[in-house]
């Protein structure tokens, strides 16, 4: 089962809960897994009312100093850590902070925070994984994960608006060639999560409408992104000074590596 319905589970003792276990065991084995039921259907279409009004100015078919193109008409933007989008409900979603701090460890922290855009006509993008493999060698192959990605679809995932083709086990492979990848259906109130060494493509927008996909960049404390925020104008986190202080003392441990916490 490459998906887990969190319709009813409560919050208190997720860590040591079966469903957690069991999500973690197949994102170990397979390098993915689905979340269902995380957040609020509800909810979700708030925060994209939200996103369509506060980052309008960014949805444009070219690469601009705060933007980066991920493939043709697709892009990752920053998101600020304020408002509903940069609320903890979404960067430290309970039920997938749980699974994060199982299959990395602990003092997991956040790597960057942003939304991926594919505009209406985007086409398969290339396949891919997130990062490099750790230390260019095949041993990486064989390591626990350490550095995941977060994908919070505020658009239904499917075969019109796309989704993210998946290659299960391929994090362990180190390749694709001779498998059909999945293609899995993500609606609103769910998430996906993979492996940053996972190959995976987001499928053509053949919808008439813009997808956003809130992700959030996990990993080891001493893991950092190297390839992805080469450019000195696109941030990895954007937060106002006492961000961090105003969090919860379990968040916190989030974003040990920021130098200030001010």
């Amino acid at each position: 089962m490459n998906r887990f319905d969190f319709s009813g589970v409560p919050i208190e003792g997720l860590a040591t809960s079966p469903q957690i276990q069991a999500a973690s065991d197949w994102f170990t084995r397979y390098g993915y897994v689905i979340l269902d039921n995380v957040e609020s259907p509800e909810k979700i279409r708030s925060l994209r009312a939200e996103f369509f009004e506060n980052y309008k100015d960014q949805i444009r078919d070219h690469e601009a100093a705060d933007s980066l193109e991920v493939g043709a008409r697709r892009f990752m933007i920053p998101l600020r850590f304020s408002g509903g989008l940069g609320a903890p409900t979404v960067f430290a979603n309970p039920y997938a902070l749980a699974l994060v701090r199982s299959v990395l460890d602990e003092a997991a922290i956040v790597d960057a925070f942003g939304a991926i855009l594919s505009l209406n006509g985007a086409e398969d993008q290339h396949i891919h994984h997130d990062g490099p493999i750790l230390f260019n060698s095949e041993i990486s192959r064989l390591l626990p994960a350490y550095a995941l990605t977060f994908a919070l679809p505020l658009v239904d995932m499917n075969d019109l608006s796309g989704t993210t083709a998946i290659w299960p086990g391929s994090h362990r492979r180190g390749n694709y060639e001779g498998q059909e990848p999945l293609h899995p259906e993500v609606p609103v109130g769910s998430c996906m999560l993979w492996d940053y060494r996972t190959y995976h493509s987001g499928t053509a927008n053949r919808s008439d409408h813009v997808r956003p996909m809130v992700y959030a960049t996990y990993a080891r404390r001493w893991y950092q992104d190297p390839v992805n925020f080469r450019k000195e104008t696109l941030p990895r986190l954007v937060f106002e000074p006492g961000f961090i202080r105003g969090l919860p003392d379990d968040l916190r441990p989030l974003f040990a590596h920021v130098r200030s916490t001010g």
